[in-house]
């Protein structure tokens, strides 16, 4: 292909005067996707077996045309969601700004390196400035950040300053085994996980029980607080939830500092353990910080929506006194995968996160001089998520992230409001300060008809039918289960389903759309009921937690 190609065709000329070809190129692609999408959520599949289908992969002796790669490579989107699609409710992903696209694309075209500003240019004081202005919506006038891709890692890089803080000598001579990390019992799962990776054992993360509204109980804080220290133990880091996927578990930020630091001078501690908030749901909520009352009214007309934004405002309102926080743009900032932020109050992540044989000075900011490598987990850092994020944040500003934000949560009023007409339909997560929909379906058609049917057994057959009909192309609501969900700490857990508002588009399709589950939920019943469909005990992996 090399040898006879035309450079003109394959490659971004030195001139740029053919960049056309690129749109071109890119458009045959989309062309190819398109031509079996409607409505649907996701693009149509069939089932398949990976080591079966890996038996036939070999590289081509000889390279292909574009058409007939384009071809093969939109085989690849296959059974992905189309968020874009209003019957997109399985998970928080948007729908991309094309803005942000379009600069995404140029930090490939261009070969896009953040490592060093040497040859990255300004993709670093770029990231920079997203971590600062970021970083003001909370009060922190000297913050600093790490692009990077998805939460787990904005984790792993708050924990790691955690131990480095504690112990700086880790960085050198390896962790210590008397390092524990306190997180809220709602936090996401990968917290375990990223305390393994870094050496630190799963087990030394401890989970800490909450109250009704899924914040971090102070009482269990302050006994595990105290347990931990009587152990001999050190309470490296505590991390407190800033908003997460289902139920909204969101800390009091302020209550949970005040405990803990009462605790450490009441015992005469001579260290303070690292403080991070998981806010890469709850970041968006931080536009809405330094509102005066009147501002709030103008804002939020709606009560409701005003009462549960303003509500875990002041829950998060304390992260001024943190020391890092962590952002996911791809999920409520209208960007693509993956856009991601670890922010930092001051520019000391850059000290904790190296190897503990430089320290950053006034000389590394010279344009020139700043090297990302001393303390990122990668060294081919991409600039696409810098760009997005840039991007993002001009296009829509403050306002109008406050308005995004708003707009998600009319629409879980409106779709709240369609689905309580359907007869069966419960929905039953009406405290959360989030606006994802979690609700439970009886199926009386199938109980009445058979009293031996266990309902998890039902529930997970149907979402298994959900999900075959829209991976054959249906325009069918994807919906998504929550195998062991519970309203509060203390609830019984049931199996229950959820829908997520995320398609801008929705709105007009609102009663359809749930006209459709309706008539899904119908179909499925007349199925099991006739025999055509057995109900199965099926092992389901939870699919969002």
């Amino acid at each position: 292909m090399i040898k006879n190609t035309m450079l003109e065709t394959e490659f971004l000329l030195p001139h740029e005067d053919n960049v056309e070809t690129l749109f071109n190129k890119t458009a045959l692609l989309q062309k190819q996707l398109q031509a079996t999408n409607h409505l649907n959520p996701k693009f149509s599949t069939k089932t398949f077996h990976y080591k079966e289908d890996l038996e036939n992969s070999y590289m081509p002796e000889t390279g292909k045309h574009t058409e007939e790669v384009f071809t093969s490579l939109a085989e690849m989107f296959e059974g992905s969601i189309r968020p874009h699609s209003p019957y997109s409710l399985f998970n928080m992903v948007p729908s991309p700004l094309l803005d942000t696209v379009a600069a995404t694309t140029m930090t490939q075209l261009y070969n896009s390196n953040s490592l060093m500003d040497a040859f990255g240019g300004k993709t670093i004081l770029f990231e920079q400035r997203i971590a600062r202005a970021i970083g003001r919506l909370v009060g922190w006038e000297q913050s600093h950040g790490i692009s990077c891709n998805g939460g787990k890692l904005t984790l792993f890089y708050a924990i790691k300053s955690a131990i480095s803080k504690i112990a700086p000598e880790s960085r050198r001579e390896g962790i210590p085994n008397d390092l524990v990390v306190v997180t809220n019992e709602g936090a996401h799962y990968c917290v375990e996980h990223v305390c393994s990776i870094l050496g630190l054992g799963a087990d030394q993360c401890i989970r800490i029980g909450t109250t009704e509204d899924w914040r971090m109980d102070v009482t269990k804080l302050k006994q595990v607080l105290h347990e931990q220290l009587a152990k001999g133990k050190r309470i490296a880091a505590v991390v407190c939830c800033g908003g997460t996927t289902i139920n909204f578990a969101c800390d009091d930020t302020n209550e949970v500092y005040q405990c803990v630091e009462q605790v450490f001078t009441e015992t005469k501690q001579t260290y303070f353990p690292y403080f991070h908030l998981d806010s890469v749901i709850g970041w968006l909520w931080f536009t809405f910080m330094g509102l005066s009352e009147k501002e709030w009214e103008q804002k939020i007309e709606n009560p409701e929506i005003r009462g549960k934004i303003k509500r875990a405002v002041e829950k998060m309102q304390g992260v001024s006194r943190f020391d890092s926080f962590g952002v996911d743009m791809h999920k409520n900032g209208l960007c693509p995968y993956s856009t991601s932020l670890f922010v930092s109050k001051t520019d000391e992540c850059f000290n904790r996160l190296n190897e503990g044989s430089y320290t950053y000075g006034e000389n590394d900011y010279e344009f020139g001089n700043f090297r990302a490598y001393r303390y990122t987990i990668e060294n081919s850092r991409p600039a696409s998520g810098i760009a997005a994020a840039w991007v993002a944040m001009n296009r829509l500003g403050r306002v109008g992230f406050q308005e995004y934000l708003v707009q998600l949560h009319t629409l879980r009023i409106k779709f709240k409001e369609e689905l309580e007409k359907v007869s069966g339909i419960s929905v039953i997560n009406r405290a959360s300060l989030g606006w994802e929909l979690v609700f439970t379906i009886s199926f009386n058609r199938i109980r009445l008809h058979s009293s031996h049917f266990d309902f998890s057994e039902i529930a997970k057959t149907f979402i298994q039918y959900c999900w075959n009909e829209t991976n054959k192309g249906r325009a069918l609501p994807l919906i998504s289960i929550v195998p062991e969900f519970k309203v509060n700490p203390e609830d019984n857990m049931k199996i229950a389903f959820l829908l997520y508002p995320m398609s801008l588009f929705s709105e007009d399709h609102i009663s359809k759309i749930v006209s459709k589950l309706a008539a899904c939920i119908h179909e499925f019943e007349m199925k099991v009921t006739s025999g055509e469909i057995g109900v199965e005990n099926r092992l389901l992996e939870k699919p969002i937690r």
